[in-house]
């Protein structure tokens, strides 16, 4: 091997090296960039996805107050005085104009209207409180979606993170190899070299 050819493959060993670490340190690029741009794109999905937890959050703490019916209060509420009223004076009405005004079901009529009323709001009260629950409910699912989603997209960029991670250790390691290479290549060069300078010269080291 003469030395012109020796240092032709050796240079054609460094450039074959060269190229092979400028591919991978550029496919390493736009792996990154394309994670980033993946990262850019979910942000708004995760960023409402913790707003959700927020909500959750606010939801617990606030928490759901038991149902309660307070029959003295809704008995001095003007509500219940005005219906009182207008039901006693329909019923006076009804007496007075069947001449039963002070029959037994006159005042039958008037004793009911007291239970009745206490009856009736204790029904709107349990409706109010069901709806108050559902809309409890309705407000927890929607916060609950909202983390499903934040979740889903953490997820998608974890795994993106995972396989740009594999992507760019199995680029460091073929750039790893080529150098690994090119310095084998220099030493098969430079072996070759002396292997046929001494068969051509057994002296032309002194000896050794």
């Amino acid at each position: 091997m003469s030395i012109a050819n020796a240092l032709f493959g050796a240079k054609q060993a460094k450039q074959q090296a060269q190229a092979i670490e400028r591919s991978t340190d550029r496919a390493t690029d736009v792996q990154m960039q394309m994670f980033n741009k993946q990262q850019e794109l979910m942000q708004p999905y995760m960023q409402a996805g913790q707003s959700g937890i927020g909500g959750l959050q606010a939801l617990v703490n606030q928490g759901q107050a038991p149902f309660s019916f307070d029959a003295g209060a809704y008995t001095r509420s003007p509500e219940y005085l005005a219906m009182q009223q207008q039901y006693e004076d329909a019923a006076l009405r009804n007496a007075s104009a069947t001449g039963g005004l002070r029959s037994g079901g006159a005042q039958v009529a008037l004793a009911s209207i007291a239970p009745q009323l206490m009856q009736q709001g204790r029904a709107n009260a349990v409706n109010e409180y069901s709806l108050n629950q559902a809309a409890g409910m309705d407000k927890f699912n929607q916060q609950m979606g909202l983390v499903g989603l934040g979740l889903g997209s953490a997820q998608q960029v974890g795994s993106a993170a995972g396989q740009f991670g594999q992507l760019a250790g199995n680029n460091m390691l073929r750039a790893g190899q080529a150098r690994a290479d090119k310095y084998g290549n220099y030493a098969k060069i430079g072996k070759g070299l002396i292997t046929d300078l001494t068969t051509a010269n057994p002296n032309i080291f002194g000896g050794y």
